[in-house]
């Protein structure tokens, strides 16, 4: 027997559709979405600063960045 997980109605099955939804919300709520583009290199890096606890996670690095 396959269980179904009860999702709301509203719900995206994309990612694209998803950011598209949250950009929007933010954007009418008067703030913005901030992306950033990271090659290996600077991924590498922020996790380095993790693992020697500059920072306690590589989300708090890029939020502080911005």
């Amino acid at each position: 027997m396959v269980l179904r997980k009860k999702v709301q109605p509203n719900y995206d099955y994309t990612g694209k559709d998803r950011v598209v939804r949250q950009r929007r919300a933010l954007a009418d709520a008067g703030g913005a979405r901030v992306e950033t583009h990271l090659d290996a290199a600077e991924v590498a890096k922020l996790d380095a600063l993790v693992k020697s606890g500059v920072a306690g996670a590589s989300r708090s690095i890029r939020k502080s960045l911005a």
